[in-house]
């Protein structure tokens, strides 16, 4: 009679069956992964992604809006009469800045259309429209510019910025140009300098460089200390541009823009014999700029213009002091302005801080913990006795 076979050892059965991973055993490994990915997550953040959101954006497009009360103006209707006469106004300047093209992930062309107009004026202590009919009005009736327009003075100005640093960057199709006035062409400024419309994302609170579009000059832009605007930390910078006469002939600014007068001697209120006399428009101003260094908006401005007609030194008959006003004026942004300039400013730092200081801090937080509970699933021995698993796990197939 055949022998029964001897029963398998227990202890080899289960050598041979293959032992299939628990969940309790594939934790560790799991948590290991995914802490490791969290603290590359931690380190790729503020480096990677978020360098993008310190650059200017292409969707740039902002208003601003700056009043000045109690500002004089040479009457340009009183050309036709037989002496110059001021009048007091009260003026707006109004500035859209806009991204056009060309402009890509590196580079941003910049559109800025500035205007000054004229809100109310006052001959005599007495208010009036500025586009009502005064002496000297009817004298260019068939004129196209006719000098009751409230339009003061405006212009247009392009400018392609490097995306960080803000700079002007005019190699390879970059634009530089000035338009004073719509029927002449515009002027290049190959030689372009400073800031004008903003500064870069992290604006250091030192000295810089302010282009001054009126005079196509650069001048220095001076940090000035720390300041508040509508409850936010801002840093001043003041610019001063010097006495310009714009007729000069290194300027080459286009014809049709006022920058001289030429009338009779009376004309001016100058006593002596009859005779012609050409002045020329100057023009000087101060700049002092409120910026959010994190985004360098500049959230409030306040710029006071002083522009009058002066004669070459020496002119035989005329006082070495004479001025004539052309714009004397201190603006302010308003209220909405600083309002909208503080807002567009938060817009900007937002996202830098969520993905450049809060997301880092969570994904680093959770890294490190997933390293630490992955670790101690691996190693039970690292763990207090009370938490190590006695016996097999419940998950072990035999």
């Amino acid at each position: 009679m055949p022998s029964e076979p001897s029963p398998v050892p227990q202890s080899a059965e289960s050598e041979s069956v293959p032992r299939r991973w628990s969940t309790t055993d594939l934790a560790g490994p799991t948590l290991i992964f995914v802490g490791s990915f969290l603290i590359a997550v931690t380190i790729a953040l503020p480096t990677l992604l978020v360098g993008n959101f310190r650059e200017i954006p292409l969707s740039t497009d902002f208003t601003t809006v700056a009043t000045a009360e109690d500002a004089t103006i040479l009457d340009r209707c009183s050309l036709a009469t037989p002496a110059a006469r001021t009048l007091d106004a009260d003026l707006v300047r109004q500035q859209r800045v806009v991204a056009v093209q060309p402009s890509d992930e590196h580079r941003v062309t910049l559109q800025a259309g500035t205007s000054v107009q004229t809100d109310t004026l006052r001959i005599d202590d007495r208010e009036v429209e500025p586009e009502a009919p005064r002496p000297g009005s009817e004298g260019d009736a068939e004129s196209s510019e006719v000098c009751n327009d409230v339009t003061v003075n405006a212009l247009k100005d392009r400018v392609t910025l490097d995306r960080e640093t803000a700079v002007p960057q005019l190699s390879a199709r970059g634009a530089s140009e000035i338009q004073y006035d719509s029927n002449q062409a515009p002027v290049l400024v190959p030689d372009r300098r400073g800031f004008t419309y903003l500064l870069p994302f992290d604006t250091s609170l030192t000295d810089h460089e302010f282009f001054d579009v009126v005079t196509r000059t650069t001048v220095p832009l001076r940090y000035d200390g720390d300041t508040e605007v509508v409850g936010k930390d801002v840093a001043r910078f003041r610019a001063e541009v010097p006495e310009t006469d714009l007729a000069r002939a290194a300027l080459g600014r286009p014809v049709g823009t006022d920058v001289t007068i030429t009338r009779p001697a009376s004309w001016f209120g100058l006593d002596g014999p009859p005779r012609e006399l050409t002045a020329t428009l100057r023009h000087r101003s101060s700049w002092d700029l409120a910026v959010e260094p994190r985004t360098g908006t500049i959230v409030d401005a306040k710029i006071t213009v002083d522009e009058f007609y002066a004669f070459p030194e020496g002119t035989p008959g005329v006082p070495a002091d004479f001025r004539l006003p052309h714009l004397q004026a201190a603006f302010a942004y308003d209220d909405t302005s600083q309002s909208q300039m503080s807002r567009l400013a938060s817009d900007l730092a937002t996202p830098i801080t969520i993905w450049g200081r809060i997301v880092p801090i969570v994904t680093g937080v959770l890294g490190v913990v997933a390293l630490v509970a992955g670790g101690f699933l691996i190693n039970p021995a690292w763990l207090p006795p009370r938490f190590r698993r006695t016996g097999r796990d419940s998950g072990d197939v035999t």
